[in-house]
């Protein structure tokens, strides 16, 4: 079967813990948008996973967080429903942290919009660490020793490091695509505005894409994505460490199980904790130059990320 490209015009690419989520089911409720129903496809990075479910070819009409996508084939059949929508995105946040993923990018679609979500460094490196804990993909609970280990990690790949330093330092991931894009096809959004705000920074985006802003009032803005969970007691705690070798059982259940453990059985919601003091200071020290020099690049003011 031959799969004809699609007019990808779209790329919201990270980063990581910055609001991606959260966007994809904002601008999938507008009638002119499109986005498949594998969130990240992270066909133009180098990203690799934990999960292996993550390698296989994603099922027609269901949806997915995270998939590995390496075919051009498959990745183009993600959106052969897209040719009457105006806009068509991936929402990949791995493509921010590769450096080639720009020119890849602007190989195939030169003429693409590019969307970076940006967030304090400190608070999206701690925001990645919980949800490790959650997910099962770090088993030390203790933060500062994790970022000790992660820093020691001979693996530098995304999905196989957690990357908490450096998935934060913005300025040369963000030059790259200044570099290779133009600038009224670059539009920086902050984590923080996109939350305090979060309609007129949405207006804001949808001014940036040339769509109608009247379907505002319809996008439902009240529902949260990625909301910080905790397992419900010690025990579930420690025996959701070991959450990924429960992968082929995963497989099979179906997806109002999966939803009802998460909802239901396994997970509560809670006060998320504060960072501790030691990692908040460490971790200010570590992005104070690379947030200097972002906001020279991109003549804003980031002082509320260095106090």
């Amino acid at each position: 079967m031959i799969v004809n490209k699609p007019n990808i015009n779209l790329f919201i690419v990270g980063a990581a813990k910055a609001g991606t989520t959260s966007l994809y089911h904002y601008l999938s409720q507008h009638s002119q948008v499109f986005f498949p129903l594998v969130k990240e496809p992270n066909y133009y990075s180098r990203a690799e996973a934990h999960n292996s479910q993550a390698y296989e070819n994603p099922s027609e009409g269901k949806f997915y967080h995270n998939k590995i996508i390496r075919s051009e084939k498959v990745y183009y059949s993600l959106f052969k429903n897209s040719k009457k929508f105006k806009i068509v995105g991936d929402a990949s946040p791995s493509y921010l942290w590769d450096p080639l993923s720009a020119q890849r990018i602007y190989k195939d679609f030169p003429n693409a919009k590019i969307i970076i979500l940006l967030r304090n460094p400190t608070d999206r490196a701690y925001s990645h660490f919980l949800m490790d804990l959650k997910s099962g993909n770090q088993k030390e609970p203790d933060f500062q020793k994790a970022l000790y280990n992660d820093k020691k990690s001979k693996s530098n790949t995304w999905g196989r490091a957690h990357l908490y330093e450096d998935l934060g330092l913005y300025y040369k991931q963000v030059k790259n695509y200044m570099t290779v894009f133009s600038k009224d096809q670059i539009k920086i959004v902050l984590y923080e505005d996109v939350f305090k705000n979060t309609k007129n920074t949405l207006s804001d985006i949808l001014t940036f894409l040339n769509l109608d802003i009247k379907e505002l009032d319809s996008i439902d803005f009240s529902t949260k994505h990625n909301p910080y969970l905790k397992p419900r007691n010690k025990l579930l705690n420690q025996i959701l460490k070991f959450k990924n070798n429960l992968a082929p059982l995963k497989r099979i259940a179906p997806d109002y199980i999966k939803k009802l453990l998460t909802d239901k059985i396994l997970y509560e919601h809670g006060e998320k904790p504060k960072i501790p003091q030691e990692s908040y200071l460490y971790l200010n020290e570590v992005f104070k130059e690379d947030i200097i020099k972002l906001e020279k690049l991109l003549n804003i003011d980031l002082s509320a990320w260095k106090d």
